[in-house]
């Protein structure tokens, strides 16, 4: 005979046992998510280092010396003069601190200001002229195939 007290343990028992295999199949549920996402990270870290090797396969001195002489008549590069470099004191001052202009919008909407209608006199005579001829490359012919060596997916 089965006592009342037995029939509550059973009862616990089996409530514990379903309680154990919950957490089991959740721990285990989580041990296969940390898994693809090591899997994710290791894939993402690997592309990465194919880009950085693909950038360095790009940037390599020699190839982007013949890649200068190939387009160089389109490009029209030249070395960069030690004058061209600029100090940030000899840039232009930031636009807060620039000077507000003596004209309105209204004034020169009426025209008041000599400047004004001399500066439209000159818009008018820009108009006048013919436009110039816009400049096309011309065709390269046989242009020698470069390799990068990156790689295909």
């Amino acid at each position: 005979m089965l006592r009342s007290f037995d029939l509550v343990l059973i009862g616990i028992m089996t409530a514990t046992a379903v309680v154990t295999y919950t957490i089991k199949h959740r721990a285990d549920e989580k041990l296969a998510e940390v898994r693809r996402l090591e899997t994710e990270i290791k894939l993402e870290k690997d592309t990465i280092d194919l880009l950085k090797a693909d950038w360095a396969l790009l940037t390599q001195p020699n190839r982007l010396h013949r890649l200068i002489k190939v387009y160089n008549s389109e490009l029209g590069l030249a070395p960069t003069e030690p004058t061209q470099l600029a100090m940030p004191k000899e840039l232009p001052m930031p636009r807060s601190a620039l000077p507000q202009p003596e004209t309105t919008i209204e004034d020169i909407i009426a025209g008041k200001s000599s400047e004004v209608a001399a500066a439209l006199k000159g818009v008018a005579a820009a108009k006048a002229k013919p436009a110039q001829k816009i400049p096309v490359p011309l065709p390269r012919g046989s242009v020698e195939v470069i390799s990068t060596g990156s790689v295909n997916r």
